[in-house]
C-alpha cells in the first residue's frame, strides 16, 4: 500500500510540474504515452488469450489519434482520425489475416484501437473544446484534470473504504471490490469534485457550480468503477494479476488508466451539454 501511495504521489507530481512548465502540450504528451502503453498491455493480454493482434499497426494508429486529437485544428479531429485508422487497419487485416482463413487479428486489433486511444482521446477533446469555445487554456486543463482526478478518486476511495468496511462483493470478476467500497468511492469523488471547483475558481467556467460538480461526479465515478471491472475481466481471462510492471505498487499502465477509459467520453458529453 505504501508503494502504491508513493507511486500515485509521484505521478501526480509529474503531471502538475509538467503542466506548470509546458502547459497543455505536456498533458497531451503524457496522455499519449499512457494511451500507448495501455494499448500495448491490452494487446499483450489478448496474446495471452491466444489472439494475435497486429500490435505495430494498432499502436501506430493509437499514436495518430492521441496526438492528432489536439494538434489537428478541428474539434472532431480525433473522430476523423479514428475512422481513417479504422479503415486502413481493416483493409490491412483483410489482406493479411482474412485471406489466410484466420480471424485472430481482426477483432483484437480494432478493439484495442477503439477501447484505449479513441476513448481516452476524449480527455484531450475536453481540453480542446474549452479552448475552441474561447476559454483560457487553464480552463481546459482544469476540466481535463478534474475528470481524471474524480475518476481516479473513485478507485482510491473505493479501495480505502472497501478495506475497512467492505463486506458485499460487487462482482465475481473482482472479489475484493465491494458495494460498500463502491459507494465510498462515489462519495469521495463527489467531495473531491466540489473541493476542486472551490479551490480553482479562477479556472472554473461560468455555470460550473459546486452542485453541478457534485452531480457530474456521480456518473463519472460509476463509469470509473465499471471501467475498472472491464480491465479486471481482461486480466482474469488472460490469467494475470497485473497488466504489467511499469509502475511500482500499481502494476502496468492499464492498471493506472483503466478507470479513465469510460469516464473520459462520459465526462466529455456531460461537460458538452451542461457547460458549453
Amino acid at each position: 500500500m505504501q508503494q502504491r501511495i508513493f507511486s500515485f504521489a509521484a505521478i501526480w507530481s509529474i503531471i502538475a510540474i509538467s503542466i506548470w512548465l509546458f502547459g497543455a502540450h505536456a498533458g497531451v504528451l503524457l496522455l499519449a504515452l499512457l494511451a500507448f502503453f495501455t494499448q500495448l498491455e491490452l494487446y499483450q493480454l489478448f496474446e495471452k488469450m491466444g489472439l494475435k493482434p497486429m500490435k505495430a499497426l494498432g499502436l501506430a494508429g493509437g499514436v495518430i489519434i492521441s496526438l492528432g486529437a489536439y494538434y489537428v485544428p478541428s474539434i472532431d479531429s480525433g473522430n476523423d482520425l479514428f475512422v481513417l485508422c479504422f479503415v486502413v487497419l481493416t483493409l490491412t487485416i483483410i489482406r493479411v489475416d482474412l485471406q489466410a482463413g484466420r480471424l485472430r487479428s481482426f477483432m483484437p486489433t480494432l478493439f484495442g484501437l477503439l477501447y484505449v486511444p479513441y476513448l481516452l482521446h476524449f480527455i484531450i477533446k475536453i481540453l480542446k473544446m474549452a479552448e475552441l469555445e474561447g476559454h483560457a487554456t487553464g480552463t481546459g486543463i482544469f476540466l481535463a484534470v478534474w475528470i481524471v482526478a474524480v475518476a481516479k478518486c473513485a478507485d482510491v476511495g473505493g479501495l480505502l473504504v472497501g478495506m475497512r468496511i467492505g463486506k458485499t462483493p460487487l462482482s465475481i470478476i473482482s472479489p475484493k471490490k465491494t458495494y460498500e467500497g463502491a459507494a465510498g468511492g462515489i462519495v469521495f469523488s463527489i467531495l473531491l469534485g466540489v473541493i476542486l471547483v472551490a479551490i480553482f475558481r479562477n479556472y472554473v467556467p461560468e455555470g460550473f457550480t459546486w452542485w453541478l460538480a457534485a452531480l457530474i461526479a456521480i456518473p463519472v465515478a460509476v463509469a470509473s468503477i465499471a471501467s475498472d471491472l472491464v480491465e479486471s475481466a481482461f486480466k482474469r481471462q488472460a490469467g494475470v494479476k497485473d497488466s504489467g510492471k511499469l509502475i511500482p505498487g500499481i502494476g502496468g499502465a492499464f492498471d493506472l488508466t483503466d478507470s479513465l477509459i469510460l469516464s473520459a467520453p462520459l465526462g466529455y458529453l456531460l461537460f458538452k451539454y451542461t457547460l458549453f
